[in-house]
């Protein structure tokens, strides 16, 4: 099963991401942080997330791009539960830090559209290999400036 939760910056869908890994019955539970700490208040967000799931049991795994590869950290995978969050930071991360992700972006649309299908088999591949997923993600309204 995949479940996908999607809301506005500091919206709740950690905290309901969270509670839908602990309701899914089964194996062990991942957290797959994505987010590149890199000033103060990212620092302060990962200690809040940290806190959040104290407890919980989950096991947490930091890797701010090629998550495919996390399987490889995984004890019975096919049994397990993994916590995606969130597509937003890994799509920036694999965009501005991932040589071979960034250097697919050139020219035109066509490149994009070839960071974004690898992007997505990632998270399909994982998917796919895991018991549960749930995939977090932000939303931006056109407001933000984004398309």
């Amino acid at each position: 099963m995949t479940i996908f939760v999607l809301g506005v910056r500091d919206s709740g869908k950690s905290a309901l991401a969270e509670k839908l890994a602990q309701s899914i019955g089964g194996g062990r539970k991942y957290y797959l942080a994505t987010m590149k700490v890199s000033d103060e208040e990212s620092r302060e967000r990962v200690i809040r997330h940290r806190r959040q799931r104290e407890g919980c049991g989950f096991i947490t795994i930091e890797k701010e791009y090629g998550i495919s590869e996390t399987l490889n950290l995984m004890d019975d995978p096919e049994d397990s539960t993994v916590l995606l969050e969130c597509v937003a930071n890994l799509v920036g991360n694999e965009m501005h830090d991932d040589p071979d992700r960034s250097a697919l972006i050139g020219p035109g649309t066509s490149g994009y559209q070839r960071f974004a299908d690898e992007v997505a088999e990632d998270i399909r591949y994982l998917s796919g290999n895991v018991g549960n997923m749930i995939v977090v993600s932000n939303s931006y309204g056109i407001g933000d400036g984004y398309d």
